[in-house]
């Protein structure tokens, strides 16, 4: 199932396909997704496509590096990203899909601050 999104200003946008309707989507617990409130849907790479705005993002490392954390440089909304958990893969801001995308989200917390 195809769904789309992107950030508040609209100068990023993606399109993501999944197998739906009910998607597993976590809830992490390190310091950056709780503070913003990130909800993780992760997909493999190759089921995202960057539509709109490549050369309209920043992108943030910390600790080890290996998350690339991804913000537009207008809005500042972080609507996707690579994950350190899920190297091999895309996460997708669940608040960032577009309204009426018709999935249902099975909410699994996630343990990010002290990963295995």
């Amino acid at each position: 199932m195809k769904v789309e999104g992107g950030c508040h200003c609209g100068m990023v946008r993606f399109e993501a396909y999944v197998d739906g309707p009910e998607v597993e989507v976590l809830d992490c617990d390190c310091d950056i997704c709780r503070m913003s409130g990130y909800l993780h849907l992760i997909l493999p790479d190759d089921k995202f496509k960057l539509v709109e705005g490549q050369r309209d993002t920043t992108a943030y490392r910390f600790g080890t590096g290996r998350a690339r954390h991804i913000f537009c440089t207008q809005c500042g909304i972080k609507s996707f990203y690579r994950p350190r958990s899920h190297p091999d893969g895309i996460s997708i801001h669940w608040h960032c899909l577009d309204e009426g995308h018709g999935l249902a989200a099975k909410i699994v917390k996630f343990d990010g601050a002290y990963p295995v």
